[in-house]
């Protein structure tokens, strides 16, 4: 027989949920990455913000 969880949905769904929320999480941070990478060397420094900041 195999493990239920208390909503009655087998013990192996919560586990995908969590290797899937894992994984977008990995994804999102890769993207952030990129998005710094990308974008580092045109930021202002902060004693220098833009003027329509």
């Amino acid at each position: 027989m195999s493990e239920q969880s208390a909503a009655g949905q087998p013990g192996g769904v919560d586990e995908e949920k969590l290797r899937l929320a894992a994984e977008e999480k990995k994804r999102h941070d890769e993207h952030d990455e990129a998005l710094v990478e990308e974008w580092e060397d045109e930021s202002f420094p902060a004693s220098d913000p833009p003027s329509n900041y």
